[in-house]
């Protein structure tokens, strides 16, 4: 599974890389899918597996407790996320975007450090204590 979420923290870095060089890619993704309910049932069973993934493997870490914070962070959206329904969901993203296409290239930098700090806390060898 650390496997799995190193490749996850890949992915994560490419999509920052995406959103400071040429976000319409993410962006028009995102808006072209919006209306589908595959988006929004992936928006769910993602988050939750990532949230069941991470709390399986944060002892592994460099940081357990960070890992487990973002563990609980993905479940806790996953729920709210069902909750809220798809139209909705729909709302939602809408507001998302307009409010983050502006700063595409800074969330892309905080994708890209998110991403690099998942696969340095799941490539270092935990210490003895």
């Amino acid at each position: 599974m650390k496997v799995i979420i190193k490749l996850f923290g890949i992915l994560i870095i490419f999509a920052g890389i995406s959103l400071l060089v040429k976000s319409e890619i993410i962006v028009g993704c995102i808006e072209n899918n919006m209306l589908s309910t595959w988006l929004y049932i992936a928006a769910i069973l993602v988050r939750l597996a990532l949230g069941i993934m991470f709390l399986v493997v944060a002892k592994e870490s460099l940081y357990p407790g960070v890992i487990r914070i973002f563990a609980y962070l993905f479940i806790l959206a996953a729920i709210i996320l069902f909750f809220i329904g798809h139209s909705n969901f729909q709302d939602l993203i809408g507001s998302i975007i307009l409010l983050v296409n502006p700063y595409a290239p800074f969330v892309g930098l905080l994708a890209i450090i998110f991403g690099i700090f998942l696969v340095y806390v799941f490539s270092r060898k935990k210490k003895l204590e």
